[in-house]
């Protein structure tokens, strides 16, 4: 199991320490080093097997905890952060050189587990396939099958939505005048709102079903875990975890941010509704790990 805020540190470390040349190299230097003992950390969880139900309660509990540290500061500190090197860059602080090095050791960072699990190709291959199923037929393949489809991503999502990505206010500003379009717009705004809500709530509930059918699943050996690991670390998959993290951020932190109208982007019961996500996660796992112990 791991549970580390070591890119949080590592953005503030950034944003804080980073004035010249020579801090840029300094910071990139300790960056590098902080990869390497996350990639072992995570090596070494993943090679233990799958988490305990007290260690899923516990991972649930330390993101209910940092995503509510995140809110409270607005969400503008690590954003600041990761700008401040372009700023540097362009201000001539520091080369161009100098802010790739110091990027791309963020990157290994954010990125330490999959480094971890893709140096494991060896103890994957003795996974025994396929994997043991529920009584009521679910099974860790179908699971894994349903978190990488597509549909289960926010970001796609919203992306593909006809409402969210304009798609709808460009057919009708095609068939209609500008003066229909006018006492349109506003009606428009809301949709656009109220489904970027919706999405967001049927998101929350996947991540809840996901811990659901997961607590139900049998246990697997630390080679089978390793497999599951594996095939959530492909580059289609990440890329849409990243982007739900970014949409996230944007939508649940950021309160400045408001439609032209003036009106808030999210509104509190489904930015709460959010948040609620690992708590009932975390509520999930306790319970079992309280069953499974006999209490």
């Amino acid at each position: 199991m791991v549970t580390s805020d070591a890119f949080s540190k590592a953005l503030e470390m950034v944003g804080t320490r980073v004035k010249d040349a020579a801090s840029c190299r300094e910071v990139t230097e300790e960056l590098n080093k902080e990869a390497d003992k996350q990639e072992k950390l995570w090596r070494e969880a993943i090679m233990s097997g799958a988490p305990t139900p007290h260690e899923w309660y516990q991972m649930a509990e330390f993101e209910m905890k940092s995503f509510k540290k995140e809110l409270t500061d607005k969400g503008k500190n690590g954003q600041d952060k990761l700008v401040s090197l372009f700023r540097l860059e362009e201000e001539g602080v520091i080369s161009h050189h100098e802010a790739e090095k110091a990027m791309a050791a963020l990157r290994r960072l954010l990125l330490a587990s999959k480094a971890a699990v893709d140096s494991l190709d060896d103890f994957i291959a003795g996974a025994s396939l396929p994997l043991p199923s529920s009584p009521d037929g679910d099974s860790y393949e179908k699971l894994v099958a349903w978190k990488l489809d597509p549909g289960n991503s926010l970001f796609y999502n919203m992306d593909h939505d006809p409402i969210c990505n304009g798609c709808v206010e460009k057919a009708l500003e095609y068939c209609l005048n500008g003066r229909v379009m006018e006492l349109l717009y506003g009606t428009l705004t809301r949709a656009c709102r109220e489904r970027r809500v919706q999405l967001i709530r049927e998101h929350a509930d996947k991540r809840v079903e996901e811990a659901e059918r997961l607590s139900r699943l049998p246990s697997l050996t630390p080679e089978q875990w390793a497999w599951i690991v594996k095939q959530e670390h492909g580059h289609e998959f990440l890329e849409h975890t990243m982007a739900d993290m970014i949409v996230a951020a944007l939508f649940m932190m950021d309160e400045r941010r408001e439609e032209e109208d003036g009106t808030p982007i999210i509104d509190e019961t489904s930015r709460y509704y959010w948040i609620e996500t690992p708590e009932k996660i975390a509520r999930l796992w306790r319970e079992k790990a309280l069953r499974e112990s006999g209490r």
